[in-house]
């Protein structure tokens, strides 16, 4: 199974034959109930995630214990912020949390290392990749300081359905206010003034987009 699901990682066809014989015989697959930490920069380095099934969610957690969520990682798409140890430039704790019962393939830390060391490609990748992550953050830090709570949820819901090609969300108010960074209560309010402006309707576990350009103009 491992052979066949690392040939899905985008720079297996920059690696030599020697690399991915090193990668298909030291990667494994993990599968994780939701809610739990698979990785934190602070005190330890899993190595490059590739999300098969499910999806992550990286935060920060303050001393307090303030979550804020930086970025989610879906299915395809791989998360270097768990090989910290091996790129330099992340020089800020995050804890990355299992969201939606994930299935991964985990390239360890002691592989990325030697192939960011020895190919050029995984490098650039890994950089690449971190780099998209920085332009998620400051997205974050804009909605935060200078979106009302509606536009963000207008944000959110739109960003999502174009996402996925589809009208609806599928997420609890719990999800949405942590991924937001907001107060359920104050989501829940935000939800049902929008669905009362005929923009949304509410359903359990779920948001249908009714008026896409009402949502729009909102954001």
């Amino acid at each position: 199974m491992v052979g066949s699901m690392v040939e899905r990682l985008p720079f297996w066809g920059q690696l030599t034959s020697d690399e991915q014989t090193l990668v298909a015989e030291r990667s494994s697959l993990r599968s994780f109930d939701a809610g739990q930490i698979i990785g934190s920069s602070g005190n330890s380095c899993t190595g490059i995630v590739f999300i098969i099934e499910g999806d992550i969610r990286v935060s920060l957690l303050s001393e307090e214990g303030k979550e804020v969520t930086l970025f989610r990682v879906g299915c395809g798409e791989c998360c270097v912020t768990t090989a910290s140890c091996v790129i330099e430039q992340i020089s800020f704790d995050t804890m990355v949390v299992t969201a939606r019962r994930p299935s991964l393939l985990v390239v360890p830390a002691s592989v990325c290392a030697q192939l960011a060391r020895d190919n050029v490609y995984v490098k650039a990748f890994m950089l690449q990749v971190e780099v998209k992550r920085y332009s998620q953050v400051v997205c974050v830090l804009q909605q935060m300081l200078f979106k009302r709570l509606d536009q963000r949820v207008a944000s959110y819901v739109l960003e999502h359905c174009r996402a996925a090609g589809t009208a609806e969300v599928a997420v609890t108010q719990d999800e949405l206010a942590r991924d937001i960074n907001s107060a359920r209560e104050a989501v829940t309010r935000a939800l049902r003034r929008l669905a009362q402006d005929g923009l949304i309707e509410i359903r359990r576990g779920r948001i249908i987009v009714r008026d896409v350009d009402g949502l729009a103009r909102l954001v």
